[in-house]
């Protein structure tokens, strides 16, 4: 699903769900330790809805539970709770597809899951991920 899409549906169904939501602290992802006990990166608070400075609207957010604090208040939690209601619905916005060997995938960020995947004696799974802060060519409000 395009995060522009879920930013829409949020702002319809509650525009308070997107005020918490671009709180500076809606969304912790926690420091991540080394080895050694040293800080690798500490926690990076933000919000989940920004702008960008070329006036697009920029989304991080993540399901896994284990990798993520996010606010504890009642507004916070009832938006994350709607976003997942959306995200496990029948949607029409949300595209379903599966990757088969020799598949490709180029996107903006968009909201995506994964499933499970179990290698075998012939079947190794090989996954290339290539991040970049421009969005692609065509796709910003600059191109409007």
């Amino acid at each position: 699903m395009d995060h522009e899409i879920a930013y829409i549906l949020l702002r319809e169904k509650n525009p308070d769900y997107i005020r918490a939501l671009m709180g500076d602290s809606a969304m912790t992802i926690p420091a991540r330790i080394d080895e050694g006990g040293s800080v690798a990166r500490p926690d990076e608070p933000g919000p989940v809805f920004s702008i960008m400075p070329s006036g697009d609207l920029h989304m991080r957010y993540t399901i896994r539970v284990n990798n993520v604090i996010w606010a504890d208040d009642t507004l916070s939690r009832e938006a994350l709770a709607y976003l997942e209601d959306i995200l496990n619905s029948d949607s029409p916005y949300i595209y379903r597809g599966r990757l088969e060997s020799g598949m490709g995938l180029v996107s903006n960020n968009v909201l995506h899951d994964r499933a499970a995947f179990t290698d075998d004696a012939t079947h190794k799974r090989h996954y290339y991920r290539a991040r970049y802060v421009d969005p692609l060519a065509g796709t910003s409000i600059r191109d409007l």
